[in-house]
């Protein structure tokens, strides 16, 4: 019992497919933070699925429209979802097919067991409502986290990924077109599960790749982070080992001159003592070492980086509010901002040298936010994410490194280029 003739029963049909499948987007998309200009997306697509719905079901009838839907409804609501997710097309295409996919398949199999089991109009309503509500409370709650990992993956397979749910969505779209025929055949029902149960493993092995190339590009990440650790430790040591270089020559120095100091006191010779004094170079050498703030690992990373770029040619200005306790592990905080100070020298050393110059702002009150600017050569171009493009090899590490920071400790992040300079805002 198919229930073709019942209009009222198919325009409720319609309108849970429609919403349940929105749902099931929206529960597993990276999400823009503008919550509003979603709001209003979404809630215009609302409008114009009801609408649309109700005027084409009225002039074509329910076949028509059914056959039209991924016209008519399917595609204005992939565009909108696209417009207030945070992904790239050919991800969105994969991911909003593959959901479809799930929705038809659900569709069908309501109907089909409604069928077999002689239910009534109340039971399939009930049965097709349970089921959307299941599928996008599971996916919001359990797998809306793989997805949002897969979303990040850097790959261009994506494109052909995508051709296994158009393929799989148009054989179920043709059951769905014609669904009397086939649940007239006593063998329907096992070859619809069956392909099922194919789809969910071609599915799995498709999502067991994504998660191996997510694990890959997390532990290359991981592994670049390290280095960059170690190379941050090395340059310690090598600036500790300066260091102790000059205290020694200055003791040296000093060692000298306390005893030319000690024969001139012998002489009487006040005048000699004084003036030897004031030119000696060993006391000149004695500067107090920078103070950047009370953590030890974060005034460390501040003064190698910051006196890497003053060595550089670079003028630093810096307004440092820094709190002694500090809001994430220090160690990970301290490789956030060796990362935008060793991005912002590299750009800094493009440009001439009196050009060159580095503003790093830092407050804890009432959030704890700091902002690195430096003037920049060239055109900046920003991804669909917000994030700064770069086409070079080697290139963007720092700011991948940068990412993963704040998606750990959920930050808000944002870079600009405005007026020849480049800007990184991070709020924790």
């Amino acid at each position: 019992m198919i229930f073709e003739n019942n209009t009222a029963y198919q325009t409720y049909r319609v309108f849970v497919s429609i919403f349940g499948t929105l749902g099931m987007v929206v529960a597993t998309s990276p999400m823009k933070k503008n919550y509003k200009r979603n709001l209003l997306f979404l809630g215009g697509y609302a409008i114009y699925a009801i609408i649309c719905t109700f005027f084409f079901m009225h002039v074509w009838g329910f076949l028509s429209f059914l056959r039209s839907v991924i016209i008519t409804i399917s595609l204005p609501g992939v565009i909108t979802i696209y417009m207030t997710a945070e992904t790239s097309v050919s991800r969105h295409i994969f991911k909003c097919l593959s959901q479809l996919l799930l929705s038809l398949y659900l569709l069908i199999s309501v109907t089909l067991l409604n069928t077999l089991f002689q239910g009534s109009l109340l039971s399939n309503a009930i049965l097709l409502l349970s089921g959307y509500l299941f599928a996008i409370a599971l996916e919001f709650f359990v797998l809306r986290r793989t997805f949002l990992d897969i979303n990040r993956i850097n790959t261009r397979g994506w494109s052909i990924l995508s051709l296994i749910p158009i393929a799989f969505f148009l054989f179920v779209m043709t059951l769905a077109l014609y669904p009397v025929h086939y649940t007239q055949n006593p063998a329907f029902p096992l070859l619809f599960y069956l392909a099922g149960a194919v789809i969910a493993i071609i599915y799995y092995a498709v999502f067991q790749y994504l998660q191996t190339q997510y694990q890959y590009q997390t532990d290359e990440q991981s592994r670049e982070i390290l280095e960059m650790q170690i190379k941050g430790i090395k340059k310690h040591v090598e600036d500790t080992k300066q260091n102790a270089e000059e205290v020694k020559l200055i003791w040296q120095d000093t060692h000298k001159m306390l005893s030319a100091i000690t024969v001139l006191a012998k002489e009487g010779n006040t005048k000699s003592i004084l003036d030897l004094v004031s030119k000696s170079s060993a006391l000149n050498h004695l500067t107090t070492p920078t103070h950047y703030c009370s953590d030890p690992i974060l005034n460390a990373t501040l003064t190698a980086y910051l006196g890497q770029a003053k060595n550089a040619g670079i003028a630093i200005e810096h307004h440092l509010a820094i709190p002694e306790i500090l809001p994430v592990d220090p160690a990970e905080l301290s490789i956030c901002f060796a990362n935008a100070l060793e991005n912002a020298t590299k750009a800094c050393a493009e440009l001439p040298e009196n050009e060159r110059k580095i503003i790093i702002r830092c407050i804890y009150k009432p959030a704890f936010m700091f902002e690195i600017a430096n003037p920049y050569k060239g055109q900046i171009t920003f991804g669909r994410n917000g994030l700064p493009a770069s086409n070079q090899s080697g290139h963007g590490t720092g700011t991948r490194s940068i990412m993963a920071f704040c998606e750990k400790h959920d930050a808000f992040y944002n870079f600009s280029a405005a007026g020849g300079w480049f800007k990184l805002m991070i709020t924790l």
